[in-house]
């Protein structure tokens, strides 16, 4: 049996369950759970049909302390929705993952709390989409939620040192972590230019740690924040070409795709400002990246046989800098309405790369670019950083929600608008804009119905290929039912 089957994974949260229970010192007094289980359908507005992406559909959220130490534990129960249940073939009737998204053990003093496990790290002032964010890995699928629920644990330490009024935090592991990024998934709304075949990626040599260091300074009006990271990023990126042949004979050549990771430091700075009527935020991110791959040589990824000598390689060896900011207003308006706004923009300030000897009549798989286009800058996408900077370089973000019927009813609009120029478009290139309707049924369970629409430009200088215009067939109803405990 694999050990990534259902059973053994029921097995691992059975016994993580009973560790958490009987852990430290068995007093059930000091053990608290919580969680919720969650019924959602998505379908879209075209013509009915179901999106199948996965939903998280249970979550058990655990912590057990005794004195200074507390073990925190954050499992969740991961579910595709079928479009049929046919099983006359070889499908596998299991359709769920059960996710371990935190596990840790957390040792408080008077001055200072020190994190081990597998942990998720929040840094930044803005919600959702600060540049400076990068601690912690993203799940693509879960892009457009808000807080954690968005990002991916890693197994690392964590140190908060507290000095009167700064606060002080480190975070280390050994480990290279990426985005979980949805490749060919055609339900996904969001996509990248390239997609690669795993043994296209080129691994990292030596240990691929990464680590960074964050100071907080607290005034009465609000804070000031710096921070430092280093390590390698959280999206693939192209680092070369390899041509082989079979022997000398090259007529008849293969062309291997090369992708990696590039090094990537990031310097950070923020603040927020809080008044009586109004609280500011922002985000300053400067990106520093290198593709350390100055050389690719390796045999062929394909009929390795067959194609048995390498003719001539062409690492990129790509170099860049690249800033984001993001500046956040929140307020409440008349008629107890909350009003939240936020600015992004994105920019490559240098780039620079060795060249590609591309011929237009070498095929080259699963890179959709018209090889006349084929320049690296083409498809430079930021590794770290604000997620949405794929989309667009400048983004504008706008909520509101008011409470009715003392609490029990909320609603809500969210709109993500594309406010960069593009040539021969008028107005706003692209939009998402979602309305939300939460209903406290009784307590403890609560029923969601919501619309999104998402509008592209046929304008567009990219067409097709415009992502706004891709995400289209996204727009869709949601129904949830959802219980907390």
């Amino acid at each position: 049996m694999s050990s990534n089957s259902p059973n053994n994974n029921i097995k691992i949260f059975s016994f993580l369950l009973l560790f958490f229970i009987t852990n430290i010192n068995g007093n059930p007094s000091n053990f608290f759970f919580s969680g919720y289980v969650n019924y959602t359908y998505i379908s879209r507005l075209s013509d009915q049909s179901i999106i199948n992406i996965p939903y998280r559909m249970a979550a058990l959220n655990m912590e057990n302390q005794s004195g200074n130490l507390l073990l925190n534990g954050s499992f969740v129960l991961e579910y595709h929705l079928r479009e049929d249940a046919y099983f006359l073939g070889s499908s596998n009737p299991q359709d769920f993952i059960i996710d371990m998204r935190e596990l840790y053990t957390t040792y408080t003093s008077n001055n200072f709390e020190l994190r081990i496990g597998k942990q998720i790290h929040s840094w930044g002032n803005v919600d959702e989409n600060s540049p400076v964010d990068n601690a912690s890995a993203l799940d693509y699928y879960y892009m457009f939620f808000g807080g954690i629920e968005r990002k991916l644990a890693t197994l690392s330490v964590g140190l908060d040192y507290f000095l009167g009024d700064v606060k002080i935090n480190t975070v280390f592991s050994p480990l290279h972590s990426t985005n979980r990024i949805p490749l060919g998934d055609d339900d996904f709304p969001v996509r990248l230019p390239i997609y690669p075949d795993e043994s296209e990626i080129f691994p990292i040599s030596g240990v691929p740690y990464e680590g960074g260091i964050q100071s907080i300074f607290s005034t009465s009006i609000g804070e000031i924040s710096a921070s430092y990271f280093t390590g390698y990023d959280r999206t693939f990126n192209l680092t070369g070409v390899n041509v082989y042949g079979h022997g000398s004979d090259i007529s008849f050549p293969y062309v291997d795709i090369v992708f990696g990771y590039r090094k990537t430091n990031v310097l950070g700075v923020g603040g927020t400002l809080i008044s009586d009527w109004m609280t500011l935020r922002w985000d300053l991110g400067y990106f520093s990246t290198q593709d350390l791959n100055n050389t690719i040589n390796r045999s062929s990824s394909f009929n390795p046989v067959y194609y048995d000598s390498l003719h001539f390689t062409y690492p990129l060896e790509e170099k860049a800098q690249y800033t984001q900011s993001t500046l956040q207003l929140e307020t409440e308006l008349p008629f107890d309405l909350n009003f939240s706004v936020q600015y992004f923009v994105h920019n490559v300030s240098d780039y620079s790369s060795d060249s590609l000897p591309i011929d237009q009549e070498i095929n080259i798989p699963n890179l959709e670019l018209d090889p006349e286009d084929i320049t690296p800058f083409n498809f430079f996408t930021p590794g770290m950083g604000v997620p949405l900077a794929i989309l667009t370089e400048q983004a504008a973000f706008m909520i509101m929600d008011r409470s009715f019927l003392n609490d029990q009813l909320k609603i809500s609009y969210t709109a993500m608008l594309d406010v960069a120029k593009y040539s021969g478009v008028t107005g706003l290139a692209g939009s998402l804009n979602d309305i939300r309707l939460e209903y406290s049924i009784k307590e403890d369970l609560q029923g969601i119905v919501g619309l999104t629409k998402v509008n592209g430009s046929t304008n567009h200088p990219d067409g097709e290929n415009y992502p706004f215009n891709r995400m289209e067939d996204f727009s869709h109803t949601r129904f949830e039912l959802k219980y907390y405990f």
